[in-house]
């Protein structure tokens, strides 16, 4: 059978892949159809090819599955944020730990025989608290929200289940002052910008990536936003060719974007990286701590630290050194640590991407906890690899770098004791997970 583009042909789906398509197999090759189930028989359109088979565009159902279930967003299938709504809960779950499973299985790691991989921890609707939006004006208004699957067009958002309340209740009056920006005034061509939004202790933290920079004007105009909305800080960047450009400058502040973590306050740069989501945040949290606390009472490194999500609650009970490779999150880190009294922590600003710990450096570790970006850390597992520090805790929310790293530190001479997957991204094939790494002792 020819499988050209625009073939129409019947698919039954028996599986969801890690980009949250349902997949199914004709003549051999495999049909990737988003918003489908293990079970549904599809009539689909033949799109590009795509990996080892081609893209599907459902047009009619022969047969839907029993593990389906109502999604609960009414743009559910058109925005590009959420791929599996439609999913039963039981099903959801399990998928999330088989992705997991199956990209350890890639690198040799055979899990359940070798060592346990936990049910999923799910996080719920309406958990998570900072969400990026895009946006565009044209002369038709402003468009505030997600973009399509797979496309550039948006889906104009007046809620959403997986955001905070306190995002969602942004949406309006946000969509209203971007209409007034001078800064957004479109031309020919609509006029592009992002909106960042982080729910911190003392209000949100908006931060503007727009083509233009703010006058007068439009500062007065978002001083008034700010107020009307109680908003504890708005900031700007300027966008270039689609894409952030340089650190974000303050606007304004209403109060400082303070989060608690741990014992400690800590003063967040704009537009910082947090945990998407506060239950998933406290679940790492509190498997990070239990498996260091069970490696020993020595020493912590906790690499690509952040804001210090797992530094500042280990700095209560150990010494720990933090290190990562952007300044400012690390300068607030720092600054949390002295004015909490968490004398026993220290700071270093340190790409370790290029620059890791090495062998040397490690050996006055106890533990070493690393969560690094979707890259994973490769040349950080290298040195872990060749080093003596009696465990490890690695927290990522890729699993394949997560898979690669792991088995570096497997084939160095640890073992995985456990996994836990952790569904920060939720209704998303996205899964966090931390994984715990002992190095036996020689007897």
């Amino acid at each position: 059978m020819s499988l050209g583009p625009g073939t129409e042909i019947l698919v039954d789906i028996s599986g969801l892949g890690a980009r949250g398509d349902g997949i199914g197999s004709v003549d051999g090759a495999a049909i990737y159809v988003p918003f489908t189930a293990p079970g549904d028989r599809v009539r689909v359109r033949l799109g590009t090819k795509r990996g080892d088979g081609c893209a599907g565009e459902v047009l009619a159902w022969e047969r839907r599955s029993a593990a389906r279930r109502e999604p609960p967003c009414p743009v559910f299938g058109r925005c590009g944020g959420c791929a599996w709504q439609h999913l039963s809960p039981a099903l959801y779950a399990r998928t999330k730990r088989d992705l997991l499973i199956e990209a350890l299985a890639r690198q040799g790691l055979v899990a359940t025989t070798a060592f346990p991989v936990d049910a999923t921890r799910i996080s719920p609707p309406g958990d998570r608290r900072r969400v990026r939006f895009a946006g565009e004006r044209s002369a038709r208004g402003v468009v505030l929200g997600l973009h399509v699957r797979g496309g550039h067009a948006l889906v104009d958002l007046s809620d959403c289940a997986v955001a905070a309340q306190g995002i969602v209740a942004l949406l309006a009056p946000a969509r209203a002052v971007a209409g007034a920006l001078d800064a957004l005034q479109p031309g020919r061509r609509p006029a592009a910008f992002q909106l960042a939004v982080t729910l911190t202790d003392s209000g949100p933290d908006l931060t503007w990536t727009l083509p233009a920079a703010p006058g007068l004007a439009d500062r007065e105009r978002l001083a008034g936003f700010a107020e009307a909305n109680r908003i504890a800080r708005v900031s700007w960047r300027r966008a270039a060719n689609g894409d952030d450009a340089g650190p974000a400058e303050m606007l304004l502040q209403r109060a400082p974007a303070q989060l608690r973590i741990g014992s400690a306050q800590v003063e967040l740069p704009p537009d910082a990286f947090l945990q998407a989501g506060i239950e998933g945040e406290r679940a790492l949290v509190e498997l990070v701590l239990d498996a260091v606390d069970a490696a020993s009472r020595g020493p912590v490194a906790d690499l690509f630290a952040g804001c210090g999500t797992f530094s500042l609650p280990l700095a209560a009970r150990r010494a720990v050194h933090a290190a990562d490779g952007d300044a400012a999150s690390i300068a607030a880190l720092d600054q949390a640590a002295r004015h909490g009294g968490l004398t026993r922590l220290t700071a270093e600003r340190r790409d370790l991407m290029r620059r890791p710990l090495h062998v040397e450096e490690l050996k006055k570790f106890a533990a070493v906890v690393f969560d690094p970006p979707r890259a994973g850390a490769l040349a950080q597992a290298q040195e872990l690899a060749r080093s003596k520090v009696p465990a490890v805790v690695a927290v990522s929310c890729d699993p394949a770098t997560l898979a690669r790293d792991l088995k570096i530190l497997v084939d160095g001479g640890y073992a995985i004791e456990r996994v836990v997957p952790i569904d920060q991204f939720l209704w998303s094939p996205r899964i966090e997970a931390v994984a715990m790494l002992r190095r036996p002792t020689r007897r």
